[in-house]
């Protein structure tokens, strides 16, 4: 741990073109890839067998919950589980798509139910549900636990912090309000930074390498250094992806 290395741990890596990924397979940079689906967990375990500095997460975005067969997209992924040590990107979402909120909780069950049997973590989309989600982890006696994108009740936090899972901050914080308030509260052993690449936000494109910016808005936010910010985010993705 003496190399300095970026962390991206939240980013969907099956999005980019081939062309694009040369510049993210890289030591200096190390990524946790997340699938929406069955055929993009397919492309993210192929990238992992090319870039040895991502780990794989494969799973059912709650946004294509609607659009797909669900049992026949579950049963499909279960043949996926034994290559991974992650599930992603999983969750519920009340703010996006409220319509297919009860089959999301369905899937999201499913999900946690595999965690819970195999070990496994999950990288968790819990857009206008981020209460209803840790307590579902919780339920389901989920060890590892990464909340992408935190933008919850700020007084969540300290019961993420004691049921030892992580949240990741995005490039957005450089803009987004709720984001730098979470980021002011968290305490820095629960903080990992993200890109979730290559999502549009307010006209940024997003990419893994800008994580860089985040740390460094991070150590401005908290009042701390850029090498006590990015030597603890490296530390909290080896406990959580290298242990």
């Amino acid at each position: 741990m003496n190399t300095f290395k970026l962390v991206d741990a939240h980013c969907h890596l099956h999005e980019f073109t081939d062309v694009e990924l040369i510049n993210y397979c890289k030591d200096d940079l190390l990524i946790n890839a997340v699938s929406d689906d069955y055929l993009s967990s397919l492309r993210t375990l192929d990238i992992v067998s090319k870039c040895g500095n991502v780990t794989p997460s494969v799973g059912l975005h709650p946004w294509n919950v609607g659009k797909v067969d669900i049992s026949k997209e579950l049963k499909s992924l279960s043949e996926l589980v034994d290559k991974v040590r992650f599930l992603g990107e999983v969750g519920i979402d009340k703010r996006f798509v409220p319509e297919t909120y009860d089959k999301q909780l369905e899937v999201f069950k499913y999900f946690l139910e595999v965690a819970r049997d195999h070990g496994l973590g999950v990288n968790v989309h819990a857009a206008g549900t981020w209460d209803e989600v840790i307590k579902l982890l919780v339920k389901y006696d989920i060890r590892t636990a990464i909340i992408h994108w935190y933008t919850g009740p700020t007084e969540l936090l300290k019961d993420v912090e004691s049921l030892g899972y992580y949240i990741t901050i995005n490039p957005a914080v450089k803009i987004q309000l709720k984001h730098r308030e979470v980021v002011m509260k968290a305490p820095i052993e629960i903080i990992l930074t993200e890109s979730d690449g290559p999502y549009t936000y307010r006209g940024m494109r997003l990419v893994p390498t800008m994580v860089l910016e985040t740390l460094h808005e991070i150590a401005k936010i908290k009042g701390m250094s850029f090498e006590e910010v990015s030597t603890s985010v490296l530390k909290n993705f080896m406990k959580v992806f290298k242990t």
